[in-house]
């Protein structure tokens, strides 16, 4: 029984430890920006006492109804409600290792403050030998100097669409992207983020225009002209079987008094028939 206890002691001690372990959480700055140092997890009970730590030297102190120990002062910013830090104006001597106690208690949690560049504006250049509107496939690439700007990540937008965080370079396919007419890379990293103008796809091809309407309008009016000329050959025919019907039908049938009398020559009058 009591090697059991013994054991279990043994078990809570070792969670203990290992729920109460130290945390180091990189963040990064600009220079001349600003970083913020957070109490994290939150402190559960009432702030007395608050003590930063930078590089195992005190860096900023405050005790409740004493008041304030600030090592850079003009640039920090404690807040004592939660014993948030904020420094302003950062530069390459303020890289290092940040820790806080509260009320004498150790906080689980540190950082590691870095300094890095901003992102410069990329610019999308091709990846492949050629790139043609026939081609099946082409790559790309974000191109901009990183020197000193990383950890940086990579997104890709193809038209109006949404952006993708994908990698530094992209392959577009005539498949799947002849109808998308731009598309435009971002970088962006911890304390900065820039987009390149758009380019064009080359493999853009312009949908053809839809012609149907047109094709429908000209059958349409070459048929009414068909059917006018149609109808005007009917009825010249018609015309013309009636009169040569009727000119035979006299001829045959009519009385010499009943035919119609010859057209007129010369003076206008009447040629003699007898």
């Amino acid at each position: 029984m009591m090697g059991k206890l013994t054991g279990l002691c043994v078990l809570l001690l070792v969670l203990n430890v290992a729920l109460t372990e130290n945390t180091v959480t990189t963040v990064f700055f600009t220079d001349g920006g600003d970083l913020t140092l957070k109490v994290r997890p939150t402190f559960p009970g009432h702030i007395n006492i608050i003590v930063w730590i930078f590089n195992d030297n005190l860096l900023a102190e405050w005790v409740e109804d004493e008041g304030y120990y600030l090592r850079i002062k003009g640039r920090a910013n404690l807040t004592t409600e939660t014993g948030q830090l904020i420094i302003n104006k950062m530069s390459k001597e303020d890289e290092g290792v940040y820790s806080v106690e509260i009320n004498d208690r150790v906080q689980s949690e540190s950082y590691k403050a870095k300094l890095i560049k901003k992102v410069q504006k990329p610019k999308v250049a091709l990846g492949t030998l050629t790139c043609e509107p026939y081609s099946d496939s082409c790559r790309f690439f974000c191109d901009s100097d990183t020197t000193e700007a990383e950890p940086v990540t990579y997104s890709w937008k193809k038209g109006d669409g949404e952006w993708e965080v994908s990698g530094k370079d992209i392959t577009i396919t005539n498949k799947d992207d002849s109808g998308v007419k731009t598309f435009t890379c971002r970088m962006e990293n911890p304390v900065s983020r820039e987009e390149s103008d758009p380019e064009p796809i080359l493999l853009y091809k312009k949908p053809k225009p839809d012609n149907r309407g047109l094709i429908v309008m000209g059958v349409f009016f070459g048929l009414l002209v068909l059917a006018v000329v149609g109808v005007f050959f009917v009825c010249f025919f018609v015309w013309f079987f009636v009169r040569f019907f009727v000119r035979f039908f006299c001829v045959v049938f009519c009385t010499k008094e009943d035919r119609p009398l010859p057209e007129a020559h010369g003076n206008g009058q009447p040629t003699s028939l007898s």
